[in-house]
């Protein structure tokens, strides 16, 4: 890393609860009073400057917004690399660390509402968390479930968005997901898109800007609802 960068990444907020303790990743604070936040959950790349600029845009619509870096530092260059950054990932670890982050945040002011909005692997990590933290309000997927978790928190809204061309997130796991929300009472809604896997992300061979834009609008719409 060079002496320029060290400068610029210290110089950058750090997300920190009431004991000073550090949640590592990025933070945009740029909007310093408001009372909805949202943590962005990155796919099996790491934290790229892509889900970087997902954080910087939740800030310019005025979220306090976190992008939680898991793979400390590590940012994959191919899916090789991904993948064994992947495998060794610990997601009870994930779970606790988007915990802290959901504490505080909360901490920053009395009534601040929090969500979760992932990618891929992040996207199952919403869901992770949305089963785990209890103190979260809301959680958006992209394109990502977990296995053998079960949302039971009937206080909590989910938003799901899925790609028809998709070999992991297959139609069937798709209902299983809708069917067992729906049994915990967990309010809901699952969009669907003629897209690929990776619709949302310019720099992805998949990339579909139409439904890019669309995924986005209702994803702000879901979260000023959400978190009102």
């Amino acid at each position: 890393m060079t002496v320029g960068l060290s400068r610029y990444l210290a110089q950058q907020p750090k997300l920190r609860d009431r004991s000073g303790r550090e949640c590592l990743g990025a933070f945009d604070d740029s909007s310093k009073q408001s009372s909805r936040a949202v943590i962005v959950a990155h796919d099996f790349y790491g934290l790229t400057p892509q889900i970087r600029s997902v954080m910087t845009r939740f800030a310019r619509e005025g979220f306090l917004a976190f992008a939680p870096d898991f793979y400390r530092g590590s940012v994959a260059q191919t899916p090789e690399q991904a993948k064994d950054l992947a495998r060794r990932l610990a997601w009870n670890q994930v779970a606790v660390e988007l915990g802290l982050a959901v504490s505080a945040l909360k901490q920053r002011q009395p009534g601040i509402r929090v969500a979760v909005v992932g990618f891929a692997m992040g996207g199952a990590a919403a869901i992770v968390a949305a089963a785990a933290v209890a103190d979260l309000d809301a959680a958006v997927t992209f394109y990502g479930i977990p296995q053998d978790v079960r949302v039971e928190n009937p206080r909590i809204r989910i938003q799901g968005h899925f790609a028809f061309q998709d070999v992991k997130c297959t139609p069937e796991r798709i209902a299983e997901l809708d069917a067992s929300l729906g049994q915990s009472g967990v309010s809901h809604e699952l969009h669907h898109y003629e897209a690929e896997n990776g619709f949302f992300n310019p720099t992805r061979a998949a990339w579909s800007p139409e439904h890019a834009e669309k995924a986005w609008a209702r994803t702000l719409q879901f979260l000023g609802s959400a978190l009102a």
